[in-house]
């Protein structure tokens, strides 16, 4: 998924500054306030495509500098370039506008993530343009743009409660990428939680159906009392400790429980209690020890690469790792996932792009957006330059980065799928971040992202393997845009929250290893009761109202 100001200091400054500028906003005692109007001001005269340079903030570390091929091919197009303030760490905290506000200096333009913590401020405090108002001024055709090739959501989910747009998010799963993701093979990531077992141990027991808990318990043992020297089962604390998680959609747990028409926390849903009693009758067999819970990833990573493991938690993608070490011609296979497997999601969108009052040319910032997301700006924003063929590539700043595979229909490209050439291509692979950064290409310079164009140059529909991964995965995941709540950490509910899931934590290994059934019910009947006099009540509350408002939209 920080911070670049590590004086305590200036901290406390900026803190007092907001709280003067907060006093005074009403009487304009001196201390800069935004503007009060909607109305964007007039053009400063830089128009056309003559050079202009607007300051850009972003809270992602990884924020390019705006000076590596790709962008200066950019603002040759364009005139425009941008001059780059970014933490040394990510700072989702939000501390550095803190500090732009107290100062009366916001950028241009900002590139944030979603859930910076400032964001909402800078939208309650009138310090940013509606996009709404922005698109019809100065940029008509961005609005078609947005709804035809994004989606619809993109503009209509993210009103305030004034009825105004003022993010523009990348990275949310509208209705149309998830369409095109599942026309490309492409909906079901890889690293989807899953069980992996040797193929040596699982063929030796003649591959049983492991589709449901029993049936994954008995091949489980099976195996176990084959190879008595071995774990049987093995995961990591990240993956366990906090709420079993590698389990979670195996058994169709979503984030929230919806009984009714209201919404609970998971802990009172059913199959939540029936995940932990699944892992509580592993470890009264054997098959799940202390271990899953305390280990670092490393060292259980070094296990199952030693062949110390018969099962362990990871994904599809380790059917490429290199074979335990006890048996080099033997691999690793993902089992069948329960018939109960299901993914949830909720779309959240990654970056918001939102455009300060403080913006020196409002109309040549829209008119760059309206490229920037068009499929021209996205080619030349997350492809890089265009050759003839997969053979072409010459070097990473020049390119050529790809080209139009007309062999492969595309719905956004009349030419053909965007496919990476060769060279490209084997430079990802053998260095992902230091290609990406060479070539001054993709996410480092994003203004605006349509996953559906960008992602496309990854999916390929006529891989039959990922086909059948897709065609087996992609029907488990769900989305769950109405469960998008939130919920301000250091609220009352926000705590409350954090008390109870804190709670659940610190219970679970108890529920796990558990010495009896009995002993199991006591400590869920306390989990429950607990979790009441902590509040619950009131958290469920909330997330019931936020959910009705969300499908109401």
């Amino acid at each position: 998924m920080k911070k670049s100001f590590k004086s305590l200091s200036a901290l406390l400054i900026a803190s007092l500054l907001i709280s003067v500028l907060a006093g005074c906003a009403n009487n304009n005692n001196g201390v800069a306030t935004p503007e009060t109007s909607a109305e964007p001001p007039a053009d400063n005269g830089q128009a056309g495509d003559s050079p202009l340079t607007l300051d850009l903030y972003s809270d992602r570390a990884w924020y390019s500098d705006w000076t590596g091929a790709g962008a200066k091919r950019i603002t040759e197009k364009t005139g425009i370039s941008f001059n780059v303030k970014k933490p040394v760490q990510d700072d989702g905290d939000g501390k550095d506008i803190s500090l732009m506000i107290a100062s009366n200096s916001l950028p241009d333009i900002m590139v944030v993530d979603r859930g910076n913590k400032m964001l909402q401020q800078l939208v309650e405090g009138n310090y940013l343009y509606s996009l709404d108002e922005l698109i019809e001024q100065y940029a008509p055709n961005l609005r078609s743009i947005l709804n035809e090739q994004y989606g619809e959501e993109l503009l209509a989910n993210f009103k305030e409660e004034d009825g105004k747009t003022y993010k523009l998010i990348s990275g949310y799963q509208t209705t149309k990428y998830l369409d095109e993701a599942k026309l490309n093979a492409g909906l079901a990531p890889v690293w989807l939680p899953q069980f992996v077992v040797r193929k040596d141990y699982y063929d030796e027991i003649g591959r049983p159906d492991t589709s449901s808990p029993d049936k994954f318990l008995a091949a489980l043992e099976q195996m176990a009392k084959n190879h008595p020297d071995k774990i049987p089962y093995l995961g990591d604390k990240g993956q366990h400790s906090n709420d079993l998680g590698w389990f979670l959609p195996q058994f169709g747990i979503a984030d929230y429980y919806l009984n009714g028409d209201n919404v609970q926390h998971k802990i009172k849903d059913p199959q939540w209690k029936e995940m932990v009693k699944f892992a509580f009758t592993m470890a009264g067999k054997g098959l799940l020890t202390k271990e899953s819970f305390v280990n670092t990833g490393e060292v259980t990573a070094q296990k199952v690469a030693a062949g110390d493991v018969i099962v362990s938690a990871l994904n599809s993608a380790a059917k490429n790792n290199t074979p335990p070490k006890d048996n080099p011609d033997t691999s690793f296979e993902m089992l069948s996932p329960f018939s109960s497997y299901m993914y949830p999601t909720i779309p959240k969108g990654w970056m918001a792009l939102v455009i300060p009052k403080s913006n020196k040319n409002p109309e040549r910032t829209m008119k760059l957006l309206e490229y920037a997301a068009s499929k021209e700006g996205q080619a030349d924003f997350f492809f890089g330059v265009e050759g003839t063929g997969k053979e072409g590539f010459v070097d990473l700043e020049n390119g050529p980065h790809f080209y139009y595979d007309n062999s492969v229909a595309n719905n956004y490209f009349k030419q053909g799928k965007p496919t990476f050439t060769t060279g490209f291509s084997d430079s990802l692979n053998e260095d992902w971040g230091g290609t990406w950064k060479q070539a001054g290409l993709g996410e480092p310079i994003l203004l605006v992202a349509n996953w559906a164009v960008s992602n496309s140059v990854f999916w390929d529909p006529q891989n039959q393997e990922k086909q059948a991964y897709d065609q087996l995965m992609a029907p488990k995941m769900k989305f769950f845009p109405e469960f998008d709540f939130v919920l301000d950490s250091a609220s009352e509910l926000g705590i409350i929250e954090a008390k109870i899931n804190n709670l659940r934590t610190d219970y679970l290994t108890k529920l796990v290893f558990a010495e009896t059934e009995e002993e199991f019910e006591s400590v869920f009947s306390f989990l429950l009761d607990k979790s009441e006099e902590l509040g619950i009540a009131k958290l469920e509350a909330e997330y019931t109202k936020q959910y009705a408002d969300n499908i109401a939209k």
